[in-house]
């Protein structure tokens, strides 16, 4: 395992912005199925977003 304390300055900008690019892409690719679990599970939410998409359906 690699000591992150050890590493140099630029080498650790680098890892923390890989890092958080993976996390990002990995928030933006399960968007949809956290979104499912969410209405399935609560229907404050499933109300929220009918509601949401209603909005959207007459604005254009």
């Amino acid at each position: 395992m690699i000591d992150f304390n050890s590493l140099p300055l630029l080498s650790k900008i680098i890892l923390v912005i890989g890092f958080t690019l993976g996390i990002i892409s990995l928030i933006i690719f399960l968007r949809y199925p956290i979104m499912l679990i969410l209405m399935k599970y609560n229907p404050k939410y499933r109300e929220f977003i009918k509601k949401t998409l209603v909005t959207k359906k007459t604005k254009k």
